[in-house]
């Protein structure tokens, strides 16, 4: 069954590209108003214009996550004109690499403060509505880089282990009527990846290695994000859906 919204509010981060542009215009597409957030007011302007086309539903913030009252502040300005938010998308991501020998202690916590941090303090922050309002679904997400070792990832690679852990750990406070679920995403073609793989052999390389031998397209994580979001998974809460075309299921030895 297609989800379908009607008066639903969706509060997204890091939404001005990639994966969390693909959910604000999928869930825009089915009815919803849906506010869109990213630092770059640039992007964010053209996201916003782009999303415009389709509903004047939408809802722009100039947010840095990582800025701890902005966003409190963003929350509240949209609970307080909206009166409700119905489903936060914590996507806003934040990769800084490096050897574990070379890595600062702050460079180590850059990783923690959009990835983990933020994460926290919005749902820390519509938490309490959405218990009040006896529904609402939160959906974090995460990366395969949370559930493997990756070489020069281990600050990333942790805050997302952590983001898979919080999540299980918050769906058990939100019940029984606030749900909360983790997408767990492999490579997908959003600039993030782009500017992790320019080289075309070494893109070729990461497709090889996964089973369904492509990368995803943002689309393909907008729909299970917009399944948690809706009713359709009304009984699914604390769950950790991979979505990264076989990579992490293959043991990959002797290839």
């Amino acid at each position: 069954m297609e989800a379908i919204f009607k008066d639903e509010v969706f509060y997204i981060t890091g939404s001005s590209g990639g994966i969390g542009f693909a959910t604000a215009k999928l869930c825009i597409e089915k009815g919803a108003t849906v506010v869109i957030t990213g630092r770059d007011a640039d992007n964010l302007k053209n996201a916003e214009a782009e999303l415009l086309k389709i509903s004047p539903k939408v809802i722009a913030h100039n947010v840095d996550v990582s800025n701890e009252l902005a966003i409190i502040e963003s929350l509240n300005e949209v609970h307080k004109s909206c009166g409700r938010i119905d489903g936060l998308v914590n996507n806003a991501p934040s990769i800084h690499t490096g050897k574990i020998t070379d890595l600062s202690l702050s460079a180590w916590k850059t990783n923690f403060k959009a990835n983990l941090d933020a994460v926290f303090l919005a749902t820390k922050t519509v938490l309490p509505w959405m218990i009040e309002a006896k529904q609402g679904s939160i959906v974090n997400i995460a990366s395969v880089v949370g559930l493997k070792g990756v070489a020069y990832m281990s600050a990333y690679g942790a805050a997302k282990a952590g983001l898979i852990n919080f999540s299980r750990a918050a769906a058990i406070e939100a019940a029984p009527h606030v749900r909360v679920n983790c997408l767990i995403p492999g490579a997908v073609l959003t600039p993030a990846t782009e500017r992790a793989i320019p080289d075309e052999k070494m893109m070729q390389a990461t497709i090889e290695s996964i089973p369904l031998k492509r990368i995803a397209d943002p689309i393909e994580l907008a729909k299970p994000i917009a399944f948690f979001l809706s009713q359709d998974s009304s009984f699914i809460t604390g769950a950790s859906l991979v979505v990264d075309g076989g990579k992490t299921a293959d043991l990959n030895a002797g290839h």
